[in-house]
């Protein structure tokens, strides 16, 4: 999958622009197979075992740094905050050593970096990387990158104005579980950026994200907080139970993937799409779980494994 849906894609000039509108008009189901196959292939590594698992996490690698050329810094974030989350789930973090403290702040900022200067780096325009890399232009170009300044100037500006969204797409939430149902119900014109982009940021050129704390703010007022706390606490608790109970390392790493989505990366999105995105990385992971399984069948291994060693890796840390 790795090699099939990453040749496609590089096989598609367009995602290899320097405009941000002609790659995001070009990326489709194949991309985001081809996105969370990387992504579920790192995090089945670590699960399964670096030494067993050399060549997917090679090829999750390269596909990985394809995706942060293409300029998809989520791809690269999501695998180390799931990988981190498999290493330190378990263990307080005060037991975390400093230097791996260290090495995080700097993937951190890289990534932050990164997006100050990838257009520039497809264009073949290394005179304004090295400029925007400079140390007097380093902060500039982190700041730029920084999206979460943004996506807080939201819930300061809702939460100021007292605004209300004049429709809300929650109820779409519960039905985008199933597959191709945002293809089916679209976007109904309710999404949080639609309509708060043109009240509260209508000189802004770019986009502008989201924060799903706006969101339930501008839906339920300050109820909406601890509402939304208990909501996801509910679904990720529901997720680690399934988490706890799978045998399968790829569907271990799918659902962990989505928990990635449902609490980390969920504070730049609204809700509906969180859901949407943790969705695809649990329908990919299924896919692949599927041809595994087909093949078992029609070719037995010589000795077969009671349990994957992922997964008694997991039980080992569940105690």
């Amino acid at each position: 999958m790795l090699v099939v849906f990453g040749g496609i894609s590089i096989a598609n000039p367009a995602l290899f622009s320097a405009s941000k509108a002609d790659v995001l008009s070009s990326t489709g189901r194949i991309q985001y197979v081809f996105y969370n196959s990387c992504i579920i292939g790192m995090v089945f590594g670590a699960l399964s075992g670096w030494k067993k698992s050399r060549l997917v996490i090679i090829l999750s690698c390269l596909g990985l740094m394809l995706t942060l050329y293409i300029g998809h810094r989520s791809s690269v974030a999501i695998a180390i905050l799931a990988c981190l989350y498999i290493r330190y789930r378990n263990i307080s973090l005060l037991l975390i050593r400093k230097r791996y403290i260290i090495g995080g702040i700097g993937a951190f900022f890289f990534l932050a970096v990164y997006k100050a200067v990838y257009a520039a780096i497809k264009a073949g325009n290394f005179e304004l990387v090295g400029q925007k890399i400079q140390f007097d232009q380093l902060s500039d170009s982190a700041l730029v990158g920084l999206e979460q300044f943004v996506t807080l100037a939201h819930l300061d500006l809702v939460v100021k104005y007292d605004y209300t969204l004049p429709c809300s797409n929650l109820w779409l939430v519960p039905l985008s579980l199933f597959p191709f149902s945002d293809t089916v119900f679209g976007k109904d014109g309710c999404t949080y950026n639609e309509q708060v982009q043109p009240f509260l940021f209508p000189g802004y050129s770019g986009g502008v994200a989201a924060n799903i704390w706006a969101e339930f703010f501008a839906n339920f007022g300050y109820a909406g907080f601890p509402l939304l706390v208990v909501i996801l606490s509910l679904v990720c608790v529901a997720v680690e139970a399934i988490i706890r109970n799978v045998r399968s390392a790829t569907l271990k790493a799918g659902l962990i993937v989505a928990i990635v989505h449902l609490t980390f990366y969920i504070q730049r999105k609204e809700l509906l799409g969180a859901f949407i995105s943790a969705k695809r990385a649990v329908l990919v992971a299924l896919f692949i779980f599927g041809l595994v399984y087909v093949h078992r069948k029609c070719f037995p291994p010589a000795s077969a494994e009671v349990m994957p060693q992922g997964a008694r890796a997991l039980r080992r840390d569940n105690g």
